[in-house]
């Protein structure tokens, strides 16, 4: 049967040898103009079509052949590889006093992980890019290294503004910093067969890492080198003010070539949330749309494919990059061309968002410093607010039922009813329809937490100091002895996940309740405070319902284990004068009986169920091992601030890197 409703197309030819070019008919225009400064065909026809004339972006002249990238040179058709990458941008470095390519660390297999710097200033070090006052803008490219069309059209972002110098201009208020692949391993496992979804290129790199781990998953657990590289000696060194991070989309099919998301509303500081709505979504986008793209908020449905259910907007958890740089109180950025127009389109529509982004920090770059600059501020006074009423932070949010209209451009489709999955498949055709769709972007709290005034963490809890280094986040070790009462969580229930994730069984605390507790913590022991610009991140580690808390990434596991039991026998007998002795027990005893089938069925869950409550029991299961303290320790008992431990004692301004 066919249903016919409307929305997405496929815009474009498939590569040649591609496992959707065979499945899906090709189409006219390949290959495309090679080089990437020229207009839009795609945007002259829709400016046509809609009645207006085209929109000429103010280009600069093609490069010379010399110049042009291995993807314009074949035609869009083919991306470099790792080392074809690392010529060309050699090859800008030796042309330009303005480039310098330099490498941040070694990836699992080896390989260096390049960073390239591009200044006027020549500003080549975290320091001297510092003392410039220009904001750091930060472009990730190859996290995915399967969706790679960031690398190209940032290749030839760099040519054009350091070497051609047709777009110099763009840095003339900034300092830009290019991560041309981060996973480079992945970039080097190429093939024709690696993105089923997606046109072209003709060879492209792979999702993960070769140990599997899904780099665009790991910036707050920082488990895999290139990310524990990218944070510890880019990202907290050279402290950017903006993250843009590459991609290309899956999903259904639309007319939208150029999406993009970021973290907005509860949870984000505000001077970032409203950079990211004033700046990035009210001049950055509309300047793209001048250039010729279709734009729309990252296209996930409510329902599966089917635009009419609505676009839900929501936030990403830390362990995206979008969800990682607003705890650092830094703007993160994602964009996501669309995977089924041509690679050609693609690249040129990372390029154009590019120069939009550069562009509003040209014409205003105050505004970009002033609003970190404010957001950490925000977070320290937080840190220092006396009032526990005052120091709630949002840990997760949802979209709410409330919505606001989208112009979606989709195309006719009919639904078919597929022996394959039993179930309506979309059949899309190069018929154009537009209409109206619900836009969810109201966030909702649905976990927050009074964040305490520190926390002190046991030395023996290795995995949070690392964390805490990679991150940036200061603390103190205790020189001396401390004894006082600080909150504790008790973890009551919860559960693991029965598949893997990332290389774990993530635990998802399902109830806790905070216990004060006498706790003497010891010499090597961590003061953690939270008058700093990091305590998002302190926060988002160790609050048990936080959604990628070192317990969910099952760094506390042991803590959740019993070591010892009791024998039924032992047990039988003090149970019964634990019942004598007190009634309210016997009480609760029976009641979970009549309760709880699954408790009434087991001899061991009812013998546990007194053990736990005699003088037997391991007083620290299930307790989470960080504490929340409600003073900071005196100055006495700590080691002296130095360093990187040192407190945050005032509100560090933008090109200052403490």
């Amino acid at each position: 049967m066919g249903i016919e409703v409307s929305h997405g197309r496929r815009m474009g030819s498939m590569a040649p040898g591609s496992k959707l070019g065979a499945i899906l008919p090709s189409m006219s225009g390949w290959p495309p103009p090679r080089a990437l400064p020229f207009v839009s065909l795609s945007a002259v026809a829709a400016c046509l079509i809609a009645g207006a004339g085209p929109v000429i972006r103010a280009t600069p002249p093609s490069p010379p052949d010399s110049l042009l990238t291995d993807a314009e040179r074949s035609g869009y058709r083919t991306t470099p590889t790792y080392d074809a990458t690392m010529r060309y941008c050699a090859r800008l470095a030796a042309l330009s006093p303005w480039i310098k390519v330099t490498s941040y660390g070694t990836s699992g297999q080896g390989r260096a992980l390049p960073l390239v710097i591009v200044s006027r200033d020549r500003a080549f070090t975290p320091e001297a890019a510092r003392a410039t006052g220009k904001p750091i803008v930060l472009i990730q490219n190859g996290i995915h290294s399967g969706e790679i069309e960031g690398k190209d059209a940032s290749l030839a972002l760099m040519r054009d503004i350091a070497v051609t110098k047709t777009r110099q201009h763009l840095i003339d208020h900034a300092i830009l910093l290019e991560l041309p692949i981060f996973s480079v391993d992945a970039h080097e496992r190429r093939s024709r067969y690696n993105r089923i979804n997606q046109n072209g290129p003709e060879e492209m790199g792979w999702r993960s890492t070769p140990i599997g781990l899904n780099l665009n998953r790991d910036y707050l657990k920082v488990e895999a080198p290139e990310t524990r590289a990218l944070i510890s000696r880019v990202f907290t060194r050279w402290w950017p003010h903006v993250l843009l991070d590459n991609h290309t989309s899956d999903g259904a099919d639309f007319r939208h070539d150029l999406t993009y998301s970021f973290n907005h509303g509860p949870g984000v500081p505000d001077p970032v949330d409203r950079w990211l709505a004033e700046a990035f979504e009210g001049r950055v986008i509309p300047r793209a749309a001048e250039m010729g793209h279709l734009t729309a908020p990252y296209l996930t449905f409510r329902g599966g494919n089917d635009p009419r259910t609505g676009i839900d907007f929501g936030s990403s958890t830390p362990r995206f990059s979008t969800g990682y740089a607003p705890l650092q109180c830094r703007p993160g950025i994602l964009v996501e061309t669309h995977m089924l127009k041509s690679y050609e389109q693609r690249v040129r529509a990372t390029y154009d968002l590019m120069v939009a982004l550069l562009e509003e920090i040209d014409a205003r770059p105050e505004l970009l410093i002033r609003a970190v600059a404010d957001a950490e501020a925000e977070v320290i006074a937080r840190g220092k607010e006396s009032d526990p009423a005052r120091r709630e932070v949002v840990l997760r949010t949802r979209t709410g039922d409330r919505s606001v209209p989208f112009d979606f451009k989709g195309v006719v489709t009919r639904w078919e009813k597929s022996d394959i999955t039993g179930a309506l498949v979309p059949r899309y055709t190069d018929a154009p329809w537009d209409t109206i769709v619900p836009l969810y972007r109201e966030l909702i709290p649905v976990a927050a937490v009074r964040q305490p005034v520190g926390y002190l963490v046991p030395r023996e809890w290795t995995v949070a100091r690392d964390r805490l280094e990679i991150h940036g986040v200061r603390f103190r070790a205790l020189r001396r002895s401390w004894t006082d009462t600080v909150e504790v969580h008790h973890i009551l229930e919860w559960s693991a996940a029965p598949l893997p994730n990332e290389g774990h069984h993530p635990v998802a605390v399902k109830r806790d309740t905070l216990e004060r507790r006498l706790r003497t913590f010891h010499p090597g022991d961590l003061w953690v405070p939270l008058d700093q610009r990091s305590a998002l991140i302190a926060v988002h580690l160790f609050e048990p319902l936080a959604p990628d808390a070192l317990i969910y990434w099952n760094a506390f596991d042991t803590i959740l284990a019993k070591k010892e039991y009791g024998e039924d026998y032992v047990v039988e007998p003090m149970a019964q004068k634990m019942m004598a002795d007190d009634p309210a027990l016997a009480h609760e005893f029976q009641a979970r009986l009549a309760s709880d089938t699954s408790f009434a069925n087991s001899p061991d869950e009812r013998v546990d169920f007194f053990y736990r409550r005699s003088p037997w029991a391991d007083p620290e299961q299930d307790l989470h091992p960080v504490a929340r303290a409600l003073r900071a320790p005196p100055e006495g008992v700590l080691e002296p601030a130095s360093g990187a431990g040192a407190p945050v004692r005032r509100a560090p301004r933008a090109t200052d890197g403490r």
